[in-house]
């Protein structure tokens, strides 16, 4: 908290005013103005310039908070109570050189709690003691600049002692301790599995009261962190887009987004991101390994893929001869020279009654197979084209 504090005696009699001033703030050239005659019950005018260099003292045009206290010269007899007093104010902001002006009204509470709401931050003050009054503008523009100008518009209660009164003035600036919000947008978009190559496309919501100063998005692994390209979209949404490498491992990581604002504070919203690598188990039903059939093949194949799911139009099989204990070659010439039959690869389709299950009657005659041992092979992708064989 950076304080300033400034001390104004004000006299309160019923006809005439005493008026002192003490200056206490460094750097700072103060002139007071109040009135010297003052009545209970009237409303007056305390207002006082200044020139100052910020040195860092208004760092950021960080929002301003006033703190008045009010005090009599006898506080044990006659002390300050609450609404003895009531205190407005504003601040006449004049550009250098004296350009232009704007006026920024704030106000002024004596509430023994009191929550001063503010864009950067929101400040719970309890414990208000009696004479204290904390003054401040809800937008946030109490932010004070050399050759500002800040009045005072006190009003005392009718029946107030007649008396000394001193009025203390602190200002300090209101500290940003309110973290940024960080909310990752369409959160259902990672109930799917993605794998290397996938193209991954979202956005997050990340607002602040001061600004956002570097924002972020990674998925961390326990060898690597894998960094997201991103750019703003519009006020508060930002995009965030990348293709996954290779060297991504399969599992469940944690995709963070993280987000800092102007302050320092830090934010950050996570999901998870499954990253599925397997392609589908495949397990021979019929014939069983080994089985001697006829012309006809009751060719049936369970085929299952517990993350991304099982691409049911990638489930292919082929058979290729036996000869001499040698397998018939995918392509090319058998070593030997020996003749071998082999067929192209062909769709098992999805038997719609069963559940996970494929196959066909194989028809040896359509194939031009003739009498042997066969060696089946099967291929299946999952939807994200992760691919296996049996």
């Amino acid at each position: 908290m950076k304080q300033k504090t400034l001390t104004i005696i004000l006299g309160m009699i019923f006809l005439i005013g005493i008026v002192a001033a003490a200056n206490t703030l460094s750097n700072l050239d103060v002139t007071i103005n109040i009135p010297a005659n003052v009545i209970a019950g009237d409303t007056f005018t305390a207002d006082f310039s200044f020139d100052y260099y910020d040195n860092l003292e208004n760092e950021d045009n960080s929002p301003l908070i006033i703190k008045l206290n009010l005090t009599s010269n006898d506080q044990i007899k006659y002390p300050v109570w609450k609404g003895d007093f009531e205190i407005s104010g504003l601040i006449e902001k004049t550009a250098i050189w004296g350009i232009w002006t704007k006026t920024v009204p704030f106000s002024c509470s004596e509430e023994e709690t009191q929550i001063i709401i503010n864009p950067i931050d929101t400040t719970t003050i309890n414990n208000i003691s009696n004479g204290t009054f904390y003054c401040y503008n809800a937008d946030g523009d109490l932010k004070l600049n050399e050759h500002d100008e800040v009045f005072l518009y006190v009003t005392s209660h009718p029946a107030l002692y007649p008396s000394q009164y001193t009025l203390t003035a602190e200002m300090f600036y209101l500290n940003d301790t309110t973290a940024p919000i960080v909310l990752i947008l369409n959160e259902e978009y990672f109930d799917q599995y993605f794998r290397d190559g996938s193209y991954v496309d979202f956005e997050a919501s990340i607002t602040d009261g001061r600004g956002i100063q570097n924002y972020n998005s990674y998925i961390e692994t326990p060898l690597y962190n894998f960094s997201f390209a991103k750019e703003l979209v519009s006020d508060s949404v930002y995009h965030f887009y990348q293709t996954l490498p290779g060297t991504i491992p399969e599992g469940d990581w944690v995709l963070n987004v993280t987000a800092t604002d102007t302050s320092g504070n830090g934010a950050s919203d996570n999901t998870i991101i499954k990253i599925d690598k397997t392609g589908p188990v495949i397990t021979l039903v019929s014939p069983g390994d080994g089985e001697v059939v006829s012309e006809i093949i009751p060719l049936k194949i369970n085929v299952t893929d517990g993350k991304s799911g099982t691409d049911q139009s990638s489930v292919y099989y082929r058979l290729r001869e036996i000869v001499s204990g040698q397998i018939c070659p995918e392509i090319g010439v058998p070593l030997g020279n020996y003749t071998c039959t082999r067929t192209d690869w062909i769709n098992l389709p999805y038997i719609l009654s069963t559940t996970e299950l494929y196959g066909k009657d194989v028809n040896t005659t359509e194939l031009n197979l003739t009498s042997g041992e066969y060696w089946l092979d099967v291929k299946a992708q999952d939807i994200l084209g992760n691919e296996n064989y049996l």
